[in-house]
């Protein structure tokens, strides 16, 4: 058996394009309530808080400065992770399996509207000397690994612009965004070749937070998502050292979580899409496909994969990663909303990606109960 935390609560903002009417704080604010709310607990039952921030997209030194007091973090063990969202409810399962907490509150966020243009803080992270003058960004990372899959292994266009219907789909279903913004049509615009507007992820607004408890806080009237398995990986920050073909670290990190286990034992996947080919190379790196052959993810039903749409239509910057994780554990609780799988689920993955090209990946099972498969 894992030794395994407990997530028992949950709660998302809705996805937005541009949020105007709340201020960062009162997204926060709003989600941490939420998420005590659907676990039974109020702030005096937590006693820690991880923060997921990204200072360079809100041009604030240090972004939990504003966010510690919305997220209960006064008079609270607070910690701050800047790296990537899903490393804070990594952090949050170790540091209860350690004994350092027994109640943890992750909060994360993505409002990439605020900034004057989202690309910029995107560009820091590349190599400043040769790399960020060209203005290198993870839309061109993106077209530099779908171009090398293409070369290697060829498109299929039919299986391109079904993936973007089907996410398009579940995506209408799940957020209230404004129209258009599902347009997979006339979003053919070429950003980075070989992949269009269609091809690549939309930004939106959003909030996000999960509540993490040790297996005996689990109360009888809490609905409990079980971390059955974790792993994360990252490959070298070097893009022209690394095969953009095969996501190393995604193999790593999964062969981490499922401890022998087969994708094919689980029940739902949400994984990160970086693009609609980096979705293909993502399916083949988890298995859900053999080398190659990615594109047959899109009519795979078991497991089934992104039933929330994913992140192509609703990509809430720093957040991403985490809505992944979010997605997976409330689908083994029942509570998935319009994205709920029919038949109950026992099991999931999740898979949250960032970096230039899926430098880094995290990879969370949950279960139904503490041994499921």
């Amino acid at each position: 058996m894992f030794p395994s935390a407990a997530v028992v609560g949950a709660f998302s903002s809705p996805y937005a394009a541009r949020v105007e009417d709340r201020s960062l704080e009162e997204m926060v604010f709003a989600v941490t309530k939420g998420a005590l709310a659907d676990a039974g607990l109020t702030i005096a039952d937590i006693d820690a808080v991880i923060l997921s921030t990204h200072d360079q997209a809100t041009g604030r030194v240090i972004e939990s400065m504003v966010t510690n007091g919305p997220s209960g973090g006064v008079d609270r063990d607070v910690t701050t992770l800047a790296s990537s969202s899903e490393h804070a409810l990594c952090y949050a399962n170790l540091r209860i399996l350690a004994g350092q907490s027994r109640r943890v509150l992750v909060v994360g966020w993505g409002k990439p509207s605020e900034a004057v243009d989202p690309s910029h803080p995107d560009r820091l992270t590349a190599e400043p000397f040769f790399l960020r003058p060209l203005g290198f960004r993870s839309s061109v990372a993106a077209g530099l690994q779908a171009s090398a899959y293409a070369s290697r292994y060829g498109l299929d266009e039919g299986a391109l612009a079904a993936l973007r219907t089907s996410r398009a789909r579940a995506s209408e279903r799940m957020h209230g965004l404004p129209d258009g913004h599902f347009d997979t049509e006339s979003a053919t615009d070429v950003v980075a070749w070989p992949l269009t507007e269609a091809d690549l992820p939309r930004s939106c607004d959003m909030a996000a937070a999960m509540v993490l408890v040790h297996p005996d806080e689990v109360t009888s009237d809490q609905t409990a998502a079980w971390i059955t398995g974790l792993g994360w990986a990252t490959d070298g920050y070097e893009i022209a050292d690394r095969d953009l073909c095969d996501l190393d670290s995604l193999r790593v990190a999964m062969k981490m979580a499922l401890r022998g286990r087969s994708i094919e034992d689980f029940d739902v996947v949400e994984m990160t899409e970086l693009s609609t080919v980096g979705s293909f190379i993502a399916a083949e790196a988890m298995g859900l496909a053999s080398v190659g052959a990615g594109a047959s993810v899109v009519s795979r039903t078991t497991p089934a994969v992104n039933p929330s749409g994913g992140n192509l239509l609703a990509n809430p910057g720093n957040v991403a990663g985490f809505m992944r994780l979010l997605q997976a554990a409330q689908q083994v609780r029942g509570k998935a909303g319009a994205a709920q799988v029919e038949s109950m689920p026992r099991s999931s993955v999740g898979v949250a990606t960032h970096g230039f090209a899926g430098q880094g990946n995290a990879v969370l099972t949950f279960g139904a109960s503490r041994n499921e498969v």
